[in-house]
């Protein structure tokens, strides 16, 4: 009995060291979501490697317990698989709004036997890019509690270097010290290519900071020394949210912030002896807090958020482009154009009117894409998401689950809903740092609303 027990406790330490090093490589080179980034082809050769790992010694327990996640990503997986499947040229060039590329191939004599997309490269190149989320929510899914808040604490250590870095660039201007070819000039990006997606980060952050220090407050080495690590943490985050300049990251680090207070109101249990020092060290922190306005304020004045806020706080150019989305969307449905394919599909739809020198390279609303790229059967998976979703979220705050595991629950509970918002106007799950922090959000609320067996309990 105890050798059996050693060699699950082995198996998992395994599996945590995997993780925890994979998806410190993600916080180092996957913030970018271009896939001519040469970090892209790292990043992916490393997830195929973690799946590797993850799934040859793998004994299927985990997927026994709770197969919704596999099937699942399955699904995703077989959506896109379907569009690369030829089909004869009689039954491509009925496919809606098809009639042009048909054109074309009989103009240039290249009819042939063709996939469902329109662009298969881009639609490999779309299913690539699932695969680091998949490593990380493979490798989470196979952890128990204390892993799952390991890998909480990994994600933060690298919200924090991906702070320190981006307000080191915020001082030194241009793109001194930016990680990517194309990237946010002048802007604080820390880690990743876009200030939007830096600022998502520094606000998904928040929560997660507070549900550990709730988490560390049920556990007997909780001190005050680690309260305050969290309140610099929190403080650290903060600062960089303002100095990226993004308007949306002022929105979303406002929600990060309430649900922190939130969680650790809800779910924090400090010990008799240490009440009255942490009441002094709230103290010390909420003065420091108010010192750090002032400075916290000049960041954002000095981003230009605000004044972007105040002029146009809602970007006109996406806005008109809603139009000719919907239009591509009704032309492509029911089946859609293909993953990946927004760029030359939006070109076509995209009106004189708003032709400049930028374009768009994604559309910067998820909902939208998918209706162009996926048609009914991405709608209908996104509607499915969405359900168990709000179902999760719902449980997550269930009263008889324990505050330790209430507080990991409500943080990720935030942090999807925060990457969520996010896609509402811009496309952060299209990186794999943010689309691995995800994954980990999500399993944390598959495995924290199921009874677990002895050897995956938390």
């Amino acid at each position: 009995m105890s050798a059996k027990l050693e060699r699950g406790q082995d198996s998992g330490r395994y599996y945590l060291v995997l993780g925890a090093i994979f998806l410190a490589l993600l916080g180092v080179l996957g913030g970018a979501s271009r896939a001519d980034e040469l970090q892209q082809f790292l990043v992916r050769m490393a997830a195929i490697a973690v799946i590797a790992g993850a799934l040859w010694p793998l004994n299927g327990s985990a997927f026994r317990v709770t197969p919704a996640p596999a099937i699942f990503i399955g699904f995703v997986y077989l959506v896109l698989a379907l569009q690369l499947i030829p089909l004869p040229p009689s039954l491509w060039g009925r496919m809606p709004a098809h009639d042009l590329y048909v054109s074309v191939a009989q103009q240039t004599g290249a009819i042939a036997w063709r996939p469902w997309t329109i662009s298969p490269d881009l639609t490999l190149n779309s299913m690539a890019a699932l695969l680091p989320a998949t490593a990380i929510g493979i490798v989470a899914l196979t952890l128990d509690f204390h892993g799952r808040v390991i890998f909480a604490r990994v994600v933060i250590a690298i919200a924090c270097a991906s702070a320190l870095l981006g307000l080191v660039q915020f001082a030194a201007g241009g793109t001194s010290l930016h990680l990517f070819r194309t990237t946010s000039d002048d802007s604080a990006v820390g880690v990743f290519a876009n200030r939007n997606h830096e600022a998502v980060l520094m606000a998904c952050g928040l929560p997660i900071v507070s549900s550990l220090a709730s988490i560390r407050s049920h556990q007997q080495g909780w001190s005050i020394r680690h309260l305050a690590l969290a309140i610099f943490a929190i403080l650290l985050m903060a600062m960089a949210l303002a100095a990226t300049g993004s308007r949306m990251g002022l929105f979303l680090g406002a929600v990060g912030s309430v649900a922190a207070a939130l969680i650790y109101s809800m779910t924090a249990r400090p010990t008799p002896r240490t009440e009255r020092n942490i009441r002094r060290l709230w103290g010390a922190g909420a003065v420091v807090a108010v010192a750090a306005v002032p400075m916290v304020s000049l960041m954002v004045i000095r981003s230009g958020a605000i004044g972007r806020l105040m002029s146009d706080p809602i970007d006109p150019t996406r806005t008109a482009a809603l139009g000719p989305m919907l239009q591509a969307a009704r032309a492509f449905m029911p089946f859609g154009a293909g993953f990946g394919t927004f760029d030359p599909v939006y070109r076509r739809f995209e009106p004189d009117a708003l032709l400049s020198t930028i374009y768009l390279n994604q559309a910067h609303n998820e909902p939208a894409q998918l209706a162009i790229e996926g048609g009914v059967p991405a709608l209908a998976l996104l509607l499915v998401f969405l359900g168990w979703w709000l179902r999760s979220a719902a449980r997550a705050f269930r009263s008889n689950q324990s505050a330790a595991r209430r507080a990991l629950g409500m943080a990720m509970v935030a942090t999807t809903l925060i990457l969520m918002l996010s896609s509402l106007v811009d496309y952060p799950l299209r990186t794999p740092l943010l689309s691995g922090l995800f994954a980990i959000a999500c399993v944390e609320l598959v495995r924290s609303n199921q009874r677990i067996n002895a050897r995956h309990s938390s």
